[in-house]
């Protein structure tokens, strides 16, 4: 390599470093809404007396981030991406209040059909902002750092997500939901400081020489389809699919299976929130420290099997082969740290096929894909515990999880 080309690289990975700082803050934003989502609304919907199909059926609410595709393009060519993200994120911070600013058990009492529309409302702002930050995150990266981007990526939003989840119903058991997520709202103001100061610089103007021209509904339509013509991309889309399917649905039973055991709401927030949300966050470190030294490949067939693994672990406790508090943290730690692994893997496999003319579109539309296999799966969970019970319900997310990893060998085969 040359000195011009060593000291372009150096420079590189200099400016990469605040880049980093600030994807964290940006994905911690999307983590707090996702945390209420994914992890302290069943719970809280539960000790409110609803049903497991019911609970199961909140899934719906993460539509918009099956559907975000379909705007991503416009994000990518239209208004910079400091703009979008003061906007969006202030938005959520809205949102927020406005839900905090009355009682969780009169929210589903009273006025059950408002707070999902806000809810729905929330998730469509959070899945936009994300659009905004995947593309700053694959345009500004350097390839050697995607792996550390990643986990950046996946700690800042695991951090949010056990604030928004776990150490919400923390606090909701000891000081009420006005005052507990109404503070958890503030929580976004330290981020939009951040944006404020960030670089700004026009999505448009970033990539002018490779950017395809705009041509209107045909070339809306072209961007997309020729992503999904590229060689091998049937096996890679079927990867990014099922890779977290089996996760999607075991893992949003947890709550429930917890509670009908018996367990505390506030106990299950430490447990499953805060002590299992710290072991995620080691898995996604040393996922992106792996992914500087060794193949996405591996990445992706090691972590997965790790991932089913995990929900062997829940299966043995549903099934009562093995009881004891030390199980049942042994059981979740794994299973948290190995979904930080494989999360990093696959999201910076996603990043390596995107393409430098529309980062965010090519980003998203795997987003997308994803989130619809999961979504659907999550969807569901509540109607398959409820018909056949825990232990099949913890085994067949093992499996989709295994059979997940097919596809992977398909794709990287002669690489």
């Amino acid at each position: 390599m040359t000195r011009k080309k060593k000291s372009a690289s150096r420079k590189r990975s200099v400016s990469d470093v605040p880049l980093l700082g600030l994807l964290s803050v940006l994905y911690f934003a999307q983590g707090l809404p996702s945390g209420l989502l994914g992890k302290a609304l069943p719970s809280l919907l539960r000790e409110q007396g609803i049903s497991l199909s019911a609970i199961g059926f909140t899934a719906m609410l993460a539509l918009p981030w099956t559907l975000k595709f379909l705007w991503a393009p416009f994000l990518d060519r239209f208004w910079t991406r400091r703009g979008w993200l003061l906007t969006l994120n202030l938005t959520t911070c809205l949102i927020m209040l406005l839900i905090a600013a009355r009682d969780f058990s009169l929210w589903v009492t009273q006025c059950f059909s408002v707070l999902l529309v806000l809810l729905f409302g929330m998730n469509l702002v959070a899945a936009t902002q994300d659009i905004a930050t995947d593309a700053l995150a694959v345009s500004r990266l350097s390839p050697s750092h995607r792996g550390l981007g990643n986990s950046v990526q996946v700690i800042g939003y695991k951090v949010g997500m056990m604030i928004g989840g776990g150490l919400l119903l923390w606090l909701v058991s000891r000081f009420g939901w006005p005052c507990s997520y109404g503070a958890l709202a503030l929580l976004i103001i330290p981020v939009l400081i951040c944006v404020w100061f960030m670089k700004d610089e026009s999505s448009l103007d970033e990539c002018t020489a490779s950017r395809p021209v705009w041509c209107g509904f045909r070339g809306y339509r072209h961007l997309f389809a020729d992503f999904l013509h590229r060689p091998r991309m049937g096996w890679w889309l079927m990867t990014v699919a099922f890779f977290k399917a089996g996760d999607s649905l075991a893992s949003r039973m947890i709550g429930p299976f917890l509670t009908d055991q018996g367990m505390p709401l506030a106990d299950i927030g430490l447990l499953t929130g805060i002590v299992g949300a710290f072991a995620g966050l080691a898995g996604a470190l040393l996922g992106g420290l792996y992914l500087t030294r060794w193949s996405r490949r591996s990445a992706l067939i090691l972590f997965g099997g790790l991932q089913a693994a995990g929900f062997a672990g829940y299966l043995l406790i549903s099934n009562g082969s093995w009881s004891g508090n030390n199980l049942l943290y042994a059981v979740i730690c794994v299973e948290q740290f190995a979904d930080g692994l494989s999360t990093v893997a696959l999201f910076t496999a996603m990043m390596d096929v995107c393409r430098p003319q529309s980062p965010g579109s090519d980003y998203t539309l795997q987003a997308a894909c994803q989130v619809t296999v999961s979504g659907l799966a999550a969807l569901v969970s509540g109607i398959f515990a409820q018909a056949f019970g825990y232990a099949a319900l913890f085994a067949t997310g093992s499996f989709v999880t295994l059979c997940a990893l097919v596809p992977v060998l398909m794709f990287y085969r002669n690489r």
